[in-house]
């Protein structure tokens, strides 16, 4: 398994991995977000967006799978999602690298 899947499952399982636009919204203006992901299928606006609202509360990385690889963990057709545990974020950060 993909270890940036591996660590989504994780987020996942503990309830700290928020999935879709609206919820990853208000987990990074709560301030709760500590790494927001995006699928590489995403579309341009919808990536503009999100950077603009994470803008100088929280990082950004394209996670380099797809939609549909994403939803394999997610449990829905996604391309943006948000883990709110530091030490999941860390370990989702590593896995991109």
């Amino acid at each position: 398994m993909n270890k940036l899947l591996f660590a989504l499952s994780l987020a996942k399982k503990s309830g700290k991995l928020f999935v879709g636009f609206d919820a990853v919204k208000s987990a990074v203006i709560h301030g709760n977000a500590y790494i927001v992901l995006l699928a590489e299928d995403l579309s341009e606006r919808t990536i503009k967006r999100v950077k603009c609202f994470c803008e100088d509360i929280t990082d950004v990385h394209n996670t380099g799978l797809t939609q549909f690889e994403i939803s394999q963990v997610a449990g829905r057709l996604t391309g943006v999602l948000a883990v709110t545990d530091e030490n999941l974020a860390v370990l989702a950060r590593n896995a991109l690298q």
